[in-house]
């Protein structure tokens, strides 16, 4: 019953299903399973990508795609995006730009970093066509292991939800690292076959892995904002290698 829990209070976290509340302690103990609802995710914004690709121009399509990405998510890393693009842009100490942070004023840095993220992302999911539902599957499953592997690197900031979740989730580190890993790796795997799946799943784990420890340098901690943007990035990332397989194989 705890493992039905834990799945189903990450998937109320991350998805606007109605799967259930779920708390802080649920969802670090079985962070393992954010590739899991990834791929539910992946599956059900794909699966209405495959048909808007059928009846619709490319890139309506694309951009519907994301829209149905972005509503079944419930916009939820979007605020995640626009305070850390502020604090990205900021130049001065670390106590200063966890300051801007924290700011609930975004500004142009904040928005820039969301128009840039959103025309990337659509634009790419224009160029998939039939591919978009495996394309979607994978990346998005691996933009939530992403969030493990990030939380298990970086070393908490001293307050927020994220610092909770950060601080319970490194209590068991090797089990969720290991674990959302090796479901990550069978998702890929499944959809795209040993080869393609493990370098998609690969080229994941070196960019967050390089994401967050710029952020861990810049700041000196990480935060949900930090975690929830990993995940945005990691997704627009393997999307691209995606379509760099796809191209370089065909």
């Amino acid at each position: 019953m705890g493992l039905i829990r834990g799945l189903r209070s990450v998937i109320s976290f991350l998805t606007i299903l109605p799967s259930g509340a779920g708390t802080i302690d649920d969802m670090a103990r079985y962070a393992f399973f954010f590739p899991a609802a990834g791929a539910l995710i992946g599956m059900i914004s794909g699966g209405a990508g495959l048909f808007l690709f059928k009846f619709l121009d490319h890139s309506l399509a694309g951009w519907l795609t994301l829209l149905t990405l972005l509503l079944l998510t419930g916009f939820n890393h979007i605020d995640g995006v626009l305070d850390l693009g502020d604090a990205l842009m900021v130049r001065g100490s670390r106590e200063r730009r966890l300051e801007i942070l924290h700011d609930k004023h975004h500004g142009i840095g904040g928005h820039a970093s969301l128009f840039f993220l959103l025309v990337l992302t659509g634009s790419v999911l224009s160029l998939l066509g039939s591919h978009v539902f495996l394309a979607l599957l994978v990346a998005e499953t691996l933009g939530k292991s992403s969030m493990v592997i990030a939380g298990g690197m970086g070393k908490p900031c001293p307050k927020g939800i994220g610092s909770l979740f950060i601080t319970k989730l490194r209590e068991r580190l090797f089990t969720n690292i290991a674990l959302a890993i090796a479901i990550a790796l069978a998702v890929a795997i499944a959809s795209c076959g040993p080869f393609f799946g493990g370098i998609l799943l690969s080229v994941s784990i070196i960019f967050s892995a390089l994401w967050v420890t710029y952020l861990q340098n810049l700041f000196g901690c990480l935060t949900g904002d930090m975690l929830g943007c990993t995940s945005e990035l990691t997704r627009l990332v393997s999307l691209f290698a995606f379509i760099v397989l796809q191209g370089a194989f065909t």
